[in-house]
């Protein structure tokens, strides 16, 4: 059966401003990530509103400033005003930002108040992180609905908003799906409220405004970016900050919005000279296509919220994946026959279960006693003859660097640091006693424990010359940190841990300046511009961990992540051989290859998905463009294309699922000038051909798979020759 479909006819209806039909004219990447004038000078107006600086744009945003909270019942608006601030701004420095700091006294609360303001020059976005200091000589009056983000939203028109978003890492086969909503909930067009809470609960959120997720890292529920589409134009707001967050948005008619979010349910008393912070929050201003918004979305992440070492990205690694569990002499034979077959691996990743006392053998994750080893972070003499050097130095002799798996802030009682000192950790329990064989939260708030985390994993950094340092989370912090809440203090022990592990980072990267990071928490639970400007998310579901993880789950995970994130990394299952049809549903920037090969036939196998990942890689930092937009169908085609604006070169890859009929499709791809020639490679048969942009803009782009379970991967760019 022949299909002939336009890119539109799969976008979602919420997705759509305007249809076309092959052959109108259209203007050539109307979804690309380069902002337009108009874009930049709606922002510029904005921040100079809020510097004082100007009027604010007639009807559109709220006439004050985007955030607020209370003192007891003294709400900050009353005296943190922008007539009233006091202004230091700094000059344009090299990564193309500039920052301005706000700041007001209050008599009447003893509170100080700074709002740190970040504008960039590239991007018609903004962000900024509020403080809050007790300046008295008693306690304060309880802090509480700290917004870091309280602002009225007016759309252009009276047209109906919608919210884009995408659902956290829980594990699950939709972890990350992308959901479009239209914000009323009946025919009549009634007020609705959404609450960025828990899925499972929807039926329980119908009839209550608020809702406390039941995991509250960061990501484990919702990500925390979201784009409120309000008719041509929108907003894309991001948070940074690793813990329990909540955010709402209520549509009261015409097109009129307010948008709450911030650190959810803070209630806190401030003791003299004490203080606490908001999320970091970011808003960027689109106009036109949702599509040009998350672009410009991703470009902004990666230039302004990605690690960088010596000023250049991080490129994020394309890794070998062994169990860390298995003997030393073992790795070093997997080592050798990555020399021998030439597999172009960048990092050899040593994952979880080298540590300890363990004397139970294992082979993976699944099998061994390493579990119980969390805290005692030395190589097990059984296996690695207390000591990683061998192995470390084997991988950097191989041309490879060398990763550790690490979970500094998890341990079971009975481990050396527990008996020593167990006043580093929580325990989660009412009476604070510590349960023979319990897991404890390392309690980061604490200036000594986070000194302990920090010693032991420099040490290994130092010792082991480590440079990917991957830290796991697998603990729900809150519950820990709730029970050992003080009387008047709800909330501040997790304010307190989530500022103790951004200074943890912040201290490896200043003490090794080489250093990258690789940001895990049970897979991607702790993703948000704070952390994702520290570490990288190259492991970011869980779900992908187990055997019977589908291909078809995990391009829908990248379906629903690329909208966001262009750094990210994954496998399509965990300790097993991938075909190639696996490799390219989980192809990202990122990716994991399971170095468990036995035969010739499987080290080359890894071999082809190594270097066919690699191929693909600079790819991933341009510009997405999906496809298909159908998510959790056994019978559809997951298709898309990344493109590079300086380079006039892209990438398109599409896959037919094990129960799909349709053995051809036809899109149309919106990068390619109709003005010139194009050359296409296709990856598996290395068959090149040249076709003109017109023609490509008037009669689609054609990809036939003949075959159900099969992929095709080709890549495009301006046929120089032909275009002088």
């Amino acid at each position: 059966m022949k299909h002939r479909l336009p890119l539109l006819l799969f976008l979602p209806a919420t997705m759509l401003f305007s249809a076309f039909a092959f052959g109108e004219e259209i203007p050539v990447e109307p979804y690309s990530s380069q902002p337009t004038a108009s874009e930049m000078a709606f922002v510029a107006q904005w921040k100079q509103f809020l510097l004082g600086q100007g009027d604010a744009a007639a009807g559109r945003y709220i006439g004050d400033l985007p955030f607020s909270f209370l003192c007891g019942q003294r709400s900050s608006r009353e005296w943190v005003t922008i007539d009233t601030a006091n202004i230091t701004s700094g000059g344009w420095q090299d990564d193309r930002t500039r920052t301005h700091v706000l700041s007001w006294q209050d008599v009447q609360t003893s509170l100080y108040c700074e709002m740190e303001l970040t504008e960039f020059q590239d991007f018609p976005a903004f962000q900024w992180v509020v403080r809050v200091r007790n300046d008295g000589e008693a306690d304060s009056a309880k802090i509480h609905d700290f917004w870091g983000i309280d602002t009225c939203w007016h759309g252009s028109d009276a047209s109906m908003p919608m919210l884009h978003r995408s659902v956290g890492s829980p594990g699950h086969e939709d972890d990350f799906h992308f959901m479009s909503e239209v914000m009323h909930n009946s025919m009549w067009d009634k007020r609705r409220r959404i609450a960025m809470d828990t899925p499972s609960n929807a039926a329980w959120a119908q009839a209550h405004a608020y809702l406390i997720p039941t995991d509250k890292r960061s990501s484990a529920i919702w990500l925390p970016f979201f784009n409120y589409q309000t008719g041509g134009d929108g907003l894309i707001a991001g948070l940074g900050w690793s813990g329990a967050w909540r955010a709402y948005f209520d549509h009261q008619g015409e097109g009129k919005s307010t948008i709450l979010a911030g650190v959810e349910n803070f209630d806190s008393i401030l003791h003299p000279g004490e203080t606490v912070r908001s999320t970091l929050n970011l808003v960027l201003y689109w106009q036109g296509e949702v599509l040009h918004g998350q672009n410009m979305f991703r470009r902004l992440v990666l230039q302004q919220y990605s690690p960088r070492i010596k000023g250049e990205l991080v490129e994020p690694p394309v890794s070998g994946v062994v169990w860390g569990g298995i003997p030393s002499k073992e790795h070093l034979e997997i080592i050798e026959k990555i020399k021998s077959y030439t597999i172009p691996l960048d990092v050899y990743w040593f994952d979880a279960g080298w540590y300890g006392t363990g004397v139970v053998p294992s082979y993976s994750v699944f099998e061994g006693d390493w579990g119980p080893m969390a805290g005692d972070w030395r190589p097990n003499p059984n296996w690695h003859n207390g000591t990683l050097t061998p192995v470390s130095d084997a991988a950097h002799a191989a041309g490879m660097k060398f990763l550790v798996w690490v979970e500094p802030c998890r341990a079971i009682h009975g481990r050396p640091v527990t008996l020593e000192h167990p006043e580093y950790f929580l325990t989660g329990n009412a009476d604070g006693q510590i349960r023979d064989g319990q897991t404890l939260l390392l309690d980061l708030g604490k200036p000594e424990s986070l000194k302990w985390a920090t010693d032991v994993v420099s040490g290994l950094i130092r010792d082991y010359n480590i440079d990917w340092y991957e830290e796991d989370f697998n603990i729900e912090p809150n519950p820990y940190l709730e029970t050992a809440a003080e009387p008047d203090r709800w909330g501040m022990n997790e304010m307190r841990f989530i500022e103790g592990h951004f200074a943890f980072w912040d201290a490896l990267r200043a003490a090794f300046p080489h250093l990258a990071i690789l940001n895990c928490a049970s897979g991607g639970r702790r993703i948000d511009l704070e952390s994702i400007s520290r570490g990288q998310p190259l492991w970011r579901s869980d779900y992908n961990c187990f055997p019977e993880a589908t291909a078809e789950s995990t391009q829908d995970h990248s379906y629903g992540i690329q909208h966001w994130l262009p750094v990210q990394g994954s496998a399509t299952r965990g300790w097993t051989i991938l075909d190639t049809y696996d490799a390219r549903s989980a192809l990202n920037p990122g990716m994991e290859n399971w170095l468990v090969a036995k035969t010739e036939t499987e080290w080359l196998q890894i071999k082809a998905n190594v270097v066919q990942a690699q191929r693909c890689k600079k790819y991933f930092f341009g510009d997405y463009y999906p496809l298909t937009h159908t998510q959790r169908d056994p019978a559809a085609w997951t298709a898309y294309h990344l493109y590079l604006p300086k380079e006039d070169a892209g990438m398109i890859l599409a896959l037919r699922r094990a129960k799909s009929d349709v053995r051809e499709m036809t899109f149309d791809l919106l990068t390619v000038h109709p003005a010139v020639q194009w050359k296409f490679e296709d990856y598996d048969s290395g068959e090149s051909w040249v076709l003109d942009g017109k023609q490509i803009r008037e009669a689609g782009f054609t990809i036939e798979i003949p075959n159900r379970r099969d992929s095709r991967l080709i890549f495009y760019s301006i046929e120089r020759a032909n275009n002088p």
